[in-house]
């Protein structure tokens, strides 16, 4: 121990009673207490030293930071969001630390930097709930991954924060990437994917049996199909003439153009055994009347399902949800059809299992980029959802 020492000659002069002339025991009592004393004075004297240190080591450090994009104050759409620097966060205990490759700009980024019933973001708020990047630490208790992978994810409402340089993650939101995905590509699946899987496999679909997959073109619509292709499924999809080659492409079976065809003309009653809806409203009480089997939405509101995306509602506002989705229960019921309302939560395994299905027969898509600098120069605008930020 580092500290005060009794010198050996000073004890000894104790002992023998040299010291002073005083009576050895007496004086040795002194002296052993004075050394412990000493010691605790001494002790208390570098505790002292080194919580100095410390304050002037913090003061003088620089930061570590990095760049991200946040919500500076509520507001409308995206129009308080600017990028600024942000202090680096510390890798915790069942978390990775990941450098941050690309993250895509979803609808529902944009709703929540206008604000959400129960959810209380504190400003500055990081942007994003989905994305891929590499992992650059590894927290305690981690063995499913290490330094160098790379990885996508999708966070919870409660927990967002992706658009950064660097982020920190709880490992068990996270799946590896396939090596045929690209690391800029998978950023741009990971909520459309996790979400179709999600929904298609609640359906319990058998193979060969018939899917109508609305808006088939579009984020969580592609995903959709690709992931039901590989179930087995015939799929029938409504969507736009722009998008038919790479519908083809993924293997989609019948195509209905939305602009010209009406699918409930198209399409018979109990032609199809399942729907998959990402449109709500008429589109939604439409496929109703089709009589599938199962039809699950994006645009059904399950109340008792909101805590799978981290939400918690309060009483009176699932009682307002219940009574505006009302009217679908009862079509449905009337119809013979089990209404099924997808809430998709943050689940690293059920990723994994997604993706790696996804890579068997894996179709590559163009998207548009954004870049910080286009960021810092431009903003961020509604015009901006469905694009990708590449760090």
């Amino acid at each position: 121990m580092t500290g005060f020492h009794l010198p050996p000659i000073l004890f000894k002069q104790c002992v023998t009673g040299q010291l002073f002339g005083l009576n050895s025991f007496v004086f040795l009592l002194f002296s052993i207490g004075l050394y412990f004393y000493t010691i605790t004075k001494y002790n208390d004297y570098n505790q002292i030293i080194d919580k100095c240190n410390t304050f002037v080591c913090q003061k003088n450090r620089k930061m570590n930071t990095v760049k991200g994009i946040v919500r500076t104050k509520g507001g409308k759409e995206f129009s308080t969001m600017k990028i600024q620097d942000i202090e680096s966060q510390k890798t915790q205990s069942g978390e990775l630390k990941l450098k941050m490759v690309s993250s895509r700009i979803n609808p529902v980024d944009m709703d929540l930097m206008k604000g959400f019933p129960t959810l209380k973001y504190k400003n500055p708020q990081i942007g994003g709930m989905d994305g891929a990047g590499i992992v650059i630490e590894v927290g305690q208790g981690i063995k499913d991954f290490a330094i160098g992978d790379k990885v996508l994810f999708y966070r919870l409402f409660s927990d967002i924060g992706t658009w950064a340089e660097e982020i920190t993650i709880p490992a068990n939101y996270c799946a590896k990437i396939p090596n045929n995905i690209d690391i800029k590509e998978a950023g741009t699946i990971a909520l459309p994917l996790l979400t179709a899987y999600d929904s298609l496999t609640q359906l319990k679909p058998n193979k060969g049996e018939k899917i109508l997959i609305h808006g088939v073109g579009g984020g969580v619509g592609f995903q959709a199909l690709q992931v039901a292709k590989q179930m087995g499924l015939f799929v029938i999809g409504t969507g736009s003439q722009t998008d038919k080659m790479i519908l083809d492409k993924a293997g989609l079976d019948q195509f209905i153009d939305y602009k010209s065809q009406d699918f409930s003309q198209v399409l018979k009653t109990k032609e199809v055994d399942y729907v998959f809806d990402v449109l709500g409203d008429d589109i939604l009480k439409m496929s109703i009347a089709l009589q599938p089997k199962k039809i699950v939405s994006l645009k059904f509101v399950d109340t008792s399902n909101m805590h799978k995306a981290g939400v918690n509602l309060p009483g009176i506002m699932k009682w307002l949800m219940k009574m505006m989705m009302n009217k679908f229960v009862k079509l449905a019921k009337k119809n013979n059809v089990e209404l099924i309302g997808q809430v998709t939560g943050a689940n690293g395994k059920m990723l994994q299992k997604a993706v790696d299905l996804l890579s068997v027969n894996y179709i590559s898509r163009n998207f548009k980029s954004l870049s910080l600098e286009d960021i810092s120069a431009n903003g961020l605008t509604k015009n901006d959802v469905g694009k990708v930020i590449i760090f």
